[in-house]
């Protein structure tokens, strides 16, 4: 029942390691040299994201496998410091939405990848070798990611970029609808991963946006919205239901209705497994509380801990629930928070929970009258608007991955973690440009008034 190796496909891996590492160390030096040349007081979430970066390398000293954690965790501490590294280069309006459309045109091309892997055409499978669970339709559309769940997280987090340019102020429709046109495109590639959390997390980040766009539209646009949701919604239930029973549109005989159903089952095998996962980590959150097992070593534990529940309690049926794995190894916990906690111990957890509170805090405490400013046209209240946009989308995009965390690892893994850091950093250089041009106008209204 306990395998001896550590990855299920050892080519993949190999190559998704090399290119962590090489993306890290050139994070790491981008970052250094905007350090030298770009000299700021750091705000609290800046700080507070070198605080994680500091907590995973102790985490690593302090494990007994310390080289393994240093390898494992390029990532973690990597794509941390190129957040910070593009606040402090402080990346304009233009520049900015040149990364939005740089991470749509990549998701673009993973989630085509997808839709023809699923109908039977696979042009990459040599240097994609991934194995496909007969029997289940969902497997069929992974991309890229290697399972469905990451590539459904992943189109989740890219779908708030196309749907928040939709809502954009002072848009064409022409642009509207080409938009609108690759939000259905990812949506689409959610359904047929059958990611559960990817829904969720997209439902929460699009809720977030229409309830900040709606208060800047015309009454005309509003209304407009209002009717492209409802047609929207209309659409996807529609789909749902055409995945959901044998017809010829579901060529891969999907049930995709009856895997939400299962959400609810305590005896489903996802359910099981989460449950065992859970239990896990809270286990190694108790014997290594301080700075954890180290990042990467949650699935060196996760055997040993099993063979320890087992003896302890023969009757909790923990042995049944790592059964339900078929030798598999469990390498991430399923919940980000978790994980985070298990692998770097209190002081890892307490520095993220920080960073995240800080972020809020921020967009929260944003500059005042924002609306007013753009409804009453002062100033140039394009720009103005669209800066407010872009800090409204990441952090939409940021509430998504957020979310996804809960059931999930999209940290964890390299595709997501890097859009998340990537949108911090631009979250926090469109937050500090709408605080400038906000008080510039300010200053502006002022020295008129004053002239008068």
């Amino acid at each position: 029942m306990i395998p001896r190796v550590g990855t299920q496909n050892p080519a993949i891996h190999s190559k998704e390691l090399m290119s962590r590492f090489l993306v890290a160390w050139m994070a790491g030096v981008f970052f250094l040299g905007c350090w030298r040349t770009r000299k700021r007081d750091l705000h609290f979430v800046e700080l507070g994201i070198l605080g994680l970066v500091v907590a995973n390398l102790l985490s690593c000293l302090s494990s007994s496998h310390a080289v393994f954690c240093f390898g494992e965790s390029w990532h973690l501490w990597g794509f941390a410091l190129l957040a910070v590294a593009v606040a402090l280069v402080n990346i304009n309006l233009k520049e900015r939405q040149q990364i939005i459309l740089v991470a749509v045109g990549a998701a673009v091309i993973a989630a085509a990848y997808g839709f023809c892997v699923y109908w039977g055409f696979d042009f990459l499978r040599t240097y994609y070798p991934f194995a496909y669970a007969k029997g289940d339709a969902r497997n069929y559309v992974h991309s890229f990611l290697g399972n469905p769940e990451y590539f459904g997280s992943y189109m989740a987090a890219v779908g708030i970029l196309a749907f928040g340019h939709i809502l954009r102020p002072n848009s064409r429709w022409p642009v509207r609808a080409a938009w609108a046109i690759l939000c259905m495109f990812f949506l689409l590639a959610i359904v047929l991963s059958g990611t559960r959390s990817a829904f969720l997390a997209f439902a929460v980040g699009a809720g977030f946006l229409l309830k900040r766009t709606i208060a800047i539209l015309s009454p005309s646009h509003r209304r407009y919205a209002l009717l492209g949701l409802v047609g929207f919604l209309a659409l996807a239930t529609t789909v749902v239901a055409v995945l959901s029973f044998p017809n010829p549109l579901n060529v891969r005989r999907m049930r995709l209705a009856q895997r939400f159903v299962q959400v609810f089952d305590l005896t489903s095998p996802s359910v099981r497994e989460r449950i065992l996962f859970y239990t896990i980590s809270g286990r190694l959150i108790r014997e290594y509380p301080v700075l954890g097992v180290g990042p990467g070593a949650f699935k060196l534990y996760f055997y040993p801990t099993v063979e320890k529940l087992v003896e302890e309690d023969p009757r909790a049926g923990f042995r049944r629930f790592a059964e339900t794995l078929q030798g598999r190894i469990a390498e991430h916990a399923h919940n980000d928070y978790l994980e985070i906690w298990s692998e770097t111990g209190s002081v890892g957890i307490g520095v993220f929970l920080f960073l995240i509170a800080s972020l809020f805090v921020r967009y929260i405490k944003g500059p005042k009258n924002v609306t007013i400013l753009i409804k009453g046209d002062i100033a140039g209240p394009s720009d103005l608007a669209w800066v407010r946009f872009q800090r409204d989308l990441f952090f939409a995009t940021l509430l998504a991955i957020l979310v996804n965390g809960f059931f999930s690892f999209p940290l964890h893994l390299p595709v997501r973690a890097f859009l998340f850091w990537v949108c911090v950093g631009c979250f926090l250089a469109a937050d500090r440009e709408l605080r400038e041009r906000t008080l510039s106008v300010y200053q502006r209204s002022a020295s008129s008034l004053a002239s008068d």
